[in-house]
């Protein structure tokens, strides 16, 4: 990656970070439009965009996107097991610990990862990003979900089921088909969905920018925790990965997108999951925010200091 062009990006990016968050709180975004555009971006702009990426050209291989899945698979093995020492070493109740886990697991891989990767790389590297982190869709709606509800309720195969095959779940599975029978889908989808992906950049930027919220923080007890937290997400996980990658036969490009996952800020899916499963989000909501609000330094600062 070329520091200077990534250093750009973030600012522009941030830009439009700083946009969403003035409407916001001038009032010209409310909570029911934030919901709408949150579902259009998640569910129409970055499945197309997904589908856009593995109709692009590139030159990567098959092998290359078998082996993207299996560092997804090792990422998230890792994401776990770290998570939970830290989280029960820094949370003083269930809800927390549940909450703070969820936090260092799940990045901000839709509305971060995707947007940097387009302007970066461009599509293809979108689609190979997507294959990594496949695990996410499924283990957000397994684990994430016990861990919220340990102790609370059960869940049954099918409401798993029902909740992790979202749009971007099966095109993602649909794109990879498609890459390796090597299916052309005809030009009009792909131009359609090129046009809405491209959309995707900007909405989701402001869409983070509306979600950011720092209420609380002066007052908030919890606040050390938060920090300690913060520090492992946004500065130990980087150097972890980068200290992993060194034991691993990939290309560079696997590499940098292997070490880029560990840079991501704290998925919102963690909010979204708390409030629908009535757990206090204020934890939730001050992580987010902050770690986004950090990634826009610690990213291009990572990538300079370790490629």
């Amino acid at each position: 990656m070329d520091f200077f062009v990534l250093l750009t990006t973030m600012i522009q990016l941030f830009s439009l970070i700083i946009i969403g968050f003035y409407l916001r709180r001038k009032g010209h975004i409310g909570n029911e439009m934030m919901k709408q555009s949150s579902f259009l971006v998640a569910n129409v702009m970055m499945p197309a965009l997904i589908l856009y990426s593995s109709s692009t050209p590139s030159k990567i291989s098959q092998s290359e996107i078998i082996q993207s899945l299996l560092l997804g698979i090792l990422l998230y093995v890792v994401f776990i097991l770290i998570s939970k020492f830290v989280a029960h070493k820094t949370a003083h109740n269930h809800e927390d610990k549940a909450l703070y886990q969820i936090l260092l697991v799940f990045a901000n891989v839709a509305f971060i990862g995707y947007p940097l990767l387009e302007v970066m790389y461009g599509s293809y590297a979108v689609f190979v990003f997507t294959i990594m982190h496949l695990p996410f869709n499924i283990l957000i709606y397994t684990y994430g979900v016990y861990l919220l509800n340990k102790g609370k309720r059960s869940f049954r195969i099918k409401e798993y089921l029902r909740m992790f095959m979202t749009p971007g779940v099966i095109l993602s599975i649909v794109a990879l088909v498609c890459f390796f029978i090597k299916a052309e889908l005809p030009s009009f989808i792909v131009d359609v969905c090129g046009l809405l992906g491209g959309a995707t950049v900007p909405l989701s930027m402001i869409i983070v920018g509306a979600n950011l919220s720092f209420e609380g923080f002066a007052k908030n007890k919890e606040t050390f925790a938060l920090l300690k937290a913060v520090f492992v997400k946004m500065i130990l996980f980087p150097l972890l990965g980068f200290g992993i990658v060194h034991f691993l036969d990939i290309s560079v490009f696997l590499q940098e997108l292997f070490v880029f996952s560990f840079m991501l800020p704290s998925a919102s899916m963690a909010l979204m999951l708390g409030m629908e499963y009535d757990v206090d989000t204020s934890v939730a909501s001050r992580t987010i925010s902050l770690t986004t609000l950090i990634s826009v330094v610690s990213i291009p600062l990572f990538i300079f200091l370790l490629f």
